[in-house]
C-alpha cells in the first residue's frame, strides 16, 4: 500500500511537470527574441496578444497556418531549423521578433503577453530597435531625432532596388526610410531581411529592417522598408 502511494505521488509530481513543460508565457519587453522552439513531427501553438502579419525568412522550413487572428500553428518540415520570425501588430504596429529554433526546449504552447504601450527604451534612455522602427512606420519621430529627406540609391541589385527617401538620426542612432522595388515585376519576389544587408558604415551598425509587405509581385511591385543603425 505504501509503494503504491510514493508512485501515485511520482506520477502525480511528474504529470505536473509535464504540464507545466507544455506551455510557455512570455511577456515581450520589446528589447529581446521571443523564444519559438519547434520540433520535427509536432505542432508548435503560437498565440498572440494582437492580430498580426507575419514574414519568415525561409519559408520552405516552415509550414505555418493561422488558427485565429491571433494565433499561429507552426510545422517545421526539416528536423533543424533555426530562423528569425518577424510578426507586425495589427492594432498597435508594434514590431516583434521571433527566434525560432528546433534547439530550444520544445514546447507546444507559446503564449505572448505584453503591455499596452511597447515603446521601450534602453538604460541609458536610447530608443530599443524594434521602438524605432515602430517609430518610423508610424511616422512618429521621436525627441532627439532630425530627418532629412533624402533620394539616395541604397541598392541596385537585382531583384531589388532600394531608395532612401528619409534618414532619421540622432545621436548614437539611425533610421532610413526607403522604397525598395523589384527589378523583376513579372514575377512574386520575397523580401527577407536577413539576405538585404544594407551597410551604411557612418550610421553605425545594421541592427534591423523591416517592411509594409514582405513579397513583391505584379500587383504590388513595390513597398515601403525601415532600417535601423546603431552605434
Amino acid at each position: 500500500m505504501t509503494v503504491r502511494t510514493r508512485r501515485g505521488v511520482a506520477a502525480s509530481l511528474l504529470s505536473a511537470a509535464l504540464v507545466g513543460a507544455q506551455a510557455a508565457d512570455v511577456e515581450w519587453d520589446g528589447t529581446t527574441y521571443l523564444r519559438v522552439p519547434v520540433r520535427l513531427g509536432s505542432d508548435t501553438r503560437l498565440v498572440m496578444p494582437e492580430p498580426f502579419d507575419d514574414a519568415w525568412e525561409h519559408d520552405e522550413e516552415i509550414s505555418a497556418t493561422l488558427l485565429d487572428a491571433h494565433t499561429l500553428i507552426i510545422r517545421p518540415r526539416t528536423d533543424k531549423v533555426e530562423q528569425r520570425l518577424t510578426l507586425r501588430g495589427r492594432s498597435s504596429g508594434t514590431l516583434y521578433l521571433a527566434r525560432v529554433s528546433s534547439a530550444l526546449p520544445y514546447t507546444p504552447l507559446v503564449t505572448v503577453h505584453s503591455p499596452e504601450a511597447v515603446e521601450g527604451t534602453a538604460g541609458s534612455g536610447v530608443l530599443t530597435v524594434t521602438a524605432l522602427l515602430r517609430a518610423m512606420m508610424l511616422h512618429a519621430v521621436p525627441p532627439g531625432f532630425r530627418v532629412e529627406k533624402s533620394t539616395r540609391v541604397l541598392l541596385d541589385q537585382p531583384p531589388y532596388r532600394v531608395v532612401a527617401e528619409q534618414l532619421w538620426q540622432s545621436f548614437g542612432q539611425a533610421g532610413v526610410i526607403a522604397r525598395i522595388t523589384s527589378t523583376l515585376p513579372q514575377r512574386s519576389v520575397p523580401i527577407v531581411p536577413a539576405n538585404i544587408q544594407i551597410q551604411i558604415p557612418q550610421l553605425g551598425a545594421l541592427r534591423a529592417m523591416a517592411a509594409d509587405d514582405y513579397e513583391l509581385n505584379p500587383s504590388q511591385t513595390s513597398s515601403r522598408v525601415y532600417i535601423v543603425y546603431g552605434r
